[in-house]
């Protein structure tokens, strides 16, 4: 009689705010989209310092907020029957689910929801009901209690994997990570996971949480929450073979019915104990209103690994790395664009890197290691990789792809400083595709930097593949030449060209997301591409055609390397000309130079701030700067850090 009568409190307990109270515009939901919210425990009483632990209070709160505001609560199999095209959502529908399978899932949340017809699934890790972890909020259900719950008709118990949701160690120096999307690495045989063995540690543990389901509750899951949300391309081809109808991640933002696979799901925190009389329901309308993840204001440095590798020492390595890391937090930056290959001499020609991999010599394995403490420190971490200047120990195959140039009436190998692989030639498209795939496979990396290598100048390219792509594009033998004669021919064929490295590219972003599903993708630019309308016969770059296939577009903005005397006009400029293209500012990141290389000395750390002050005063949003050096404090920490700091800007409203 107590607990019903907590419950008729609870459901009657008055929501203190309203939307109103905040200035949030709600987004609109499209015909057939819905959000789906993760919860974790519900305790009578939060946990300080537990975000994923909410209130009973807090959630009732919650639950009566989306039942007056125009939510309508949907199960999974309305979901799965909207997707088959049996029915259609009502508007604004939510999906409710519960992590781990806290006991107060069922002592409170199910009499709770059931009382109000409200559906719900909980996500059950197999190998945790027998084995409950330390240092958890509170207990976990057993099997007679998910027996139970599984019979209510509100509810759908999913699989959480049998014993995914765990970290491994996943390189030699002992960093760990989610065991779903990252390659093992074994200290004891010293030796990383092959791809094979992942697929097979994937497949055991299904096959453990399918028998333990079908033992313990007499039926198979049907739908999967991926631990910690992470997952693989892999991983989600595993899931679909046994039967995994719908899965879900931690990516934000809304869901379609025509796709079920890697599901988003807002995560549902509680707030610090500081705000919860004044403000008891803000994040959480805010992130209902606004579900998409917000576009953020990036304050990013491109950083040289080169500079911080000592190789006599791992521990001072270490030691370089932390103190490079106070400082980008003392600054406040956001995302770091790390330097994944070994270019100890600057010449941009890339014949090692700082990763394991099957094609180049690794200097060092530290990549994913100095990625795994960026990160740690609420950081992005990208991977800063060469496009086509790459050099294999296999100088026969390097002769075979390269780019081919046409000057003096003769064809020979490119005389650019670039020493660039030809973005025609399958093999080297293969042999890039495997490099990248094992970047990913061994660094938990948010996205990637291409290389300013990847270009073609108005010379090449004359490799055989190329010119046999142009023939059967074009329809007739022909020999290309950026000359006057002939214009518009050399225009046509400058953008053909750029169509071909996107083309190569794509299939290196393909070879990213086989691991990290998620990642973004970022491409430098040169300036003179956006100053010069004829520069695309030039580079074979297109800043319209950047828009279109990258996330980020990092024009590299540097008025000594441009050679521009008057920089802040130029800079200017800059802006106002991406401003041209609709929306391409929110995906802009103006990066300035901050040394000049041709005067070899530092850029004064005064006039970089002086420029920055005047892009973000012409209308740009995003900065970048590069190099950067912990060691000489170059440039000045005391003097670009208001501009730079993330502590002191606004997130970006959409």
């Amino acid at each position: 009689m107590l607990r019903i009568v907590f419950l008729v409190f609870l459901v009657l307990l008055p929501t203190t705010v309203t939307a109103e109270a905040f200035d949030v515009t709600p987004a609109a939901f499209g015909k057939n989209q819905f959000l789906v919210l993760c919860y974790h425990a519900i305790p009578v009483k939060g946990k300080e310092n537990d975000p994923y632990t909410i209130s009973q209070r807090e959630f009732a709160q919650q639950i009566e907020y989306l039942k007056t505001h125009g939510y309508h609560f949907v199960s999974l199999q309305q979901i799965l029957d909207a997707h088959a095209g049996k029915s259609s959502l009502p508007d604004q529908a939510i999906l409710l689910t519960f992590d781990d399978a806290y006991v107060s899932y069922h002592d409170f949340v199910v009499p709770f929801l059931t009382r109000q017809h409200i559906p719900s699934i909980v996500a059950v890790i197999g190998y945790f009901v027998d084995h409950p972890p330390n240092k958890i909020p509170e207990p976990i259900m057993n099997w007679q209690q998910i027996r139970e719950v599984a019979k209510n008709p509100y509810v759908e118990v999913v699989s959480h994997t049998y014993n995914l949701h765990r970290a491994i160690q996943y390189n030699p120096i002992g960093n760990v990570g989610p065991a779903v999307n990252i390659l093992a690495y074994d200290p004891v045989r010293k030796r990383y996971e092959t791809e094979t063995e992942y697929i097979q540690r994937l497949r055991q543990d299904f096959q453990e949480q399918e028998k333990l389901f079908v033992r313990k509750l007499g039926f198979k899951p049907r739908a999967l929450v991926w631990p910690y949300g992470r997952h693989t391309t892999i991983s989600e081809a595993i899931a679909k073979e046994y039967g995994m109808q719908a899965t879900f991640t931690l990516e934000w933002g809304f869901n379609d019915v025509r796709t079920l696979t890697s599901l988003h799901r807002t995560m549902v925190e509680s707030l610090p104990v500081e705000d919860t009389v004044e403000n008891p329901m803000r994040d959480f309308i805010v992130n209902i209103r606004q579900p998409e993840w917000q576009s953020k204001i990036i304050r990013a440095v491109q950083v040289d690994l080169d500079l911080i590798y000592d190789p006599h020492s791992l521990s001072q390595t270490d030691k370089n790395l932390g103190l490079l890391i106070d400082r980008l937090v003392r600054m406040g930056v956001n995302r770091v664009y790390l330097q994944a290959f070994a270019d100890p001499d600057g010449d941009g020609n890339v014949d090692s890197v700082y990763f394991p991999n099957r094609h180049l010599p690794v200097v060092a394995d530290i990549f994913s290691h100095a990625a795994h403490q960026i990160a740690i420190r609420g950081i992005e971490v990208f991977a800063w990789m060469p496009t086509l200047a790459v050099t294999f120990p296999d100088k026969a195959f390097n002769a075979q792809n390269r780019v081919l140039e046409k000057r003096d009436g003769s064809i020979h190998q490119s005389t650019s400083w670039y020493h660039r692989l030809s973005p025609f030639s399958d093999p080297a498209r293969q042999r890039m595709h495997e490099l990248y795939e094992d970047l990913a496979s061994h660094a938990q990396i948010d996205g990637i930097l291409f290389q300013d290598d990847a270009y073609l100048n108005d010379f090449e390219d004359y490799h055989p593949q190329a010119l046999r792509a142009y023939r059967e594009h074009f329809g007739a033998d022909f020999q290309p030449h950026n000359d006057n004669e002939n214009h518009q021919l050399a225009l046509l064929w400058a953008h053909f060209k750029s169509q071909a490295i996107t083309s190569f590219i794509e299939d290196l972003k393909t070879a990213v997301r086989k691991y990290r599903p998620d990642a973004r993708f970022a491409r430098n630019l040169y300036a003179s591409v956006l100053s010069n309308p004829e520069s695309e016969a030039w580079f074979a770059q297109n800043f319209e055609d950047y828009v279109k296939h990258y996330d980020e577009i990092v024009v590299m903005a540097y008025p000594e390397m441009e050679e521009q005397p008057n920089s802040l006009p130029w800079l200017e400029s800059l802006v106002e000309k991406v401003h041209a293209y609709p929306g391409a500012i929110n995906k802009t990141v103006f990066k300035l130079q901050t040394f000049d290389w041709k005067q070899n000395q530092w850029v004064t750390s005064q006039k970089t701030l002086e420029r920055m002050r005047t892009i973000l005063a012409a209308g740009g949003i995003h900065l970048a700067y590069y190099p950067d050096n912990v060691f000489k404090n170059q440039p000045e920490e005391r003097q670009i850090r208001l501009e730079m700091s993330m502590d002191l800007i606004p997130r970006m409203k959409k």
